[in-house]
């Protein structure tokens, strides 16, 4: 989905110069007289529209203000039976996916960052029942309008500009991948260099809409996101994606950037797809010979095969930064990415996450406050009584603010704080903090005797750890729960597929497909061959054979 704002701005392009104005395209929805949202949201004139929606320009009635307003497409159907387990079990996925695309919103509005468009509001239509968000309306142009086109080497962005934009790319990526936020559609077309200079990384969170998650799902429906020259190997594969995933995508946009070419493109002979996963990145130093020799290696990490061996986005920022040099000053009215650079945009050093049972603090909860007074029995009943009644509204983010504290204030009940624990482990799951649910997994169930929780528990903990990118813990968490878990749980099915999945993604390709080929039978028998289920299975098990 490509989400362009309207652009008036000088653009800057040495083969032209012109005042610029951005309609990429109209929706479905004809512009209505009156076309008023939630009783305050004018909406204007197309802006854009893609696979994912249409964007509009408004204005807000009540705050005296133009917006920007997303009017997001419904998923299509699927032609299935009504009534049917299928459909039952497609309209579940469906209605997770929604609320998980609702969660990803609200949690990037939290951001406040100077790199990702402010979220003012969202809501449904009632008239069509989709989705809209109310944003800001940006000024200036994206980046696939300011990468001139053609091979002549005099026409190229300057090196100080690539990293400048880049760097404020990286900075927005390692704060957004702090809260287990992946972009998943990185282009040069989702990022805007507005007229302050400041990159906006456009459209977090709207893949997550078409059920786009880290983990391959049996019920998905629908396209696949991403643009193929961006797209990193384990996504072209299907494989679980993850802040490596976006790293990779902004290597790409850096080549571009340099170069004036992505790294990969369609030929008669390959697909790009099997070029990103197969053929090894051509040196931006072979087709951009005045490029630094370390821009040279960054990018060539960067554009790694493994995830694992790629650098993260603030490893990215800190060996940018210094090649954003000051330089000539750009001409009144242009475009120049390195003017926030006057006070740098890096985040804060990230608290990284030690493994299980090695006595150093993790990201798992905050620091013990000193001011903190233990709680009595009664109040630790209370406050253990009131976080299940959240979670049961799904008011996820305060009942982690509640449990937060109070797992520090129960140290002298150890059997109360094990309780809470699971409460607070089982909300950032269900709240997709991944990295802080993996964390407390990893301390908690250690402690916890066999019972009920424990399977369901052990599969949080392994989604928890895919989703992440740390796929040798996911695996062996699965298959912990499938070796205790009863055949007609509903999260055996799915537990089983992940783990078939997952297996091929670290080289057990053998295991992997045995794993897959004994679910086969069991989604024929109770959703039908010709089912979604089935031929998502299918589909994974033929890419499996083919890439191995």
């Amino acid at each position: 989905m490509t989400l362009t704002y309207r652009c008036r701005c000088a653009v800057r392009s040495p083969a032209t110069r012109r005042r610029h104005e951005t309609v990429t395209g109209v929706d479905d929805h004809t512009l209505q007289d009156d076309w008023v949202l939630a009783g305050r949201y004018r909406v204007d004139a197309p802006i854009g529209a893609g696979g994912m929606g249409a964007v509009w320009r408004g204005y807000d009635e009540q705050l005296d203000r133009h917006v920007a307003i997303k009017l997001m497409h419904e998923a299509a159907p699927a032609p299935v039976r009504p009534g049917t387990p299928e459909s039952d079990a497609l309209a579940r996925a469906a209605a997770l996916d929604r609320e998980r695309f609702l969660r990803e919103i609200r949690t990037t509005a939290r951001l406040e960052l100077p790199g990702v468009p402010a979220v003012y509001d969202f809501g449904t239509d009632p008239s069509s029942g989709r989705i809209y968000l109310v944003m800001q309306l940006l000024y200036g142009s994206t980046l696939a309008e300011l990468i001139p086109s053609g091979d002549d080497a005099a026409e190229r962005l300057p090196v100080s500009w690539a990293a400048a934009i880049a760097a404020q790319v990286a900075a927005t990526l390692a704060d957004v991948h702090r809260v287990d936020v992946v972009h998943r559609d990185l282009k040069p077309s989702n990022l805007i260099v507005s007229t302050t200079g400041l990159v906006k990384v456009l459209d977090f969170g709207v893949a997550i809409l078409q059920g786009a998650s880290a983990l391959p799902k049996l019920t998905r429906v629908g396209l696949t996101v991403g643009s193929p020259p961006y797209l990193p190997p384990e996504q072209v594969l299907g494989n679980p994606v993850g802040p490596a995933s976006d790293v990779y995508a902004l290597g790409c946009v850096l080549f571009e950037m340099l170069t004036g070419q992505v790294p990969f493109e369609e030929t008669h002979q390959r697909s790009c797809q099997d070029q990103q996963v197969k053929v090894p990145a051509p040196a931006v130093r072979s087709l951009r010979p005045d490029a630094p020799a370390e821009l040279d290696a960054l990018v060539a990490a960067m554009l790694a095969k493994q995830p694992s061996e790629r650098p993260d986005a603030e490893q990215v920022y800190d060996v940018l930064l210094p090649m954003v040099r000051p330089g000539p000053a750009a001409l009144p009215g242009e475009l120049d990415p390195r003017q926030p650079f006057l006070r740098p945009l890096a985040s804060a050093p990230r608290l990284r996450r030690a493994g299980p049972g090695s006595g150093a603090r993790t990201s798992a909860g905050p620091l013990p406050s000193a001011a903190s007074q233990p709680l009595t029995l009664d109040e630790a009943f209370e406050i253990y009584e009131r976080a299940g009644q959240l979670l049961a509204n799904a008011d996820l983010r305060q009942a982690i603010d509640v449990l937060d504290e109070a797992v520090q204030q129960t140290v002298d009940h150890s059997e109360l704080q094990l309780a809470l624990t699971i409460q607070l482990a089982t909300a950032l799951y269900l709240a997709d903090e991944f990295t802080r649910a993996a964390a407390t997994f990893d301390a908690l169930l250690p402690r916890l005797r066999e019972g009920d929780e424990t399977p369901l528990l052990r599969y949080y903990a392994g989604v928890s750890h895919a989703e992440i990118g740390e796929l040798e813990t996911a695996i062996e968490y699965l298959a912990a729960f499938l070796a205790d878990a009863d055949p007609r749980d509903p999260l055996y099915e799915d537990a089983t597929f992940q783990l078939g999945a997952l297996l091929p993604a670290v080289g057990n390709v053998v295991d992997g497909l045995r794993r897959l080929e004994a679910l086969r039978p069991v989604l024929v028998d109770r959703y039908g061959v010709n089912s979604v289920q089935v031929s998502n299975l299918d589909r994974r098990t033929d890419r499996i054979r083919r890439t191995a």
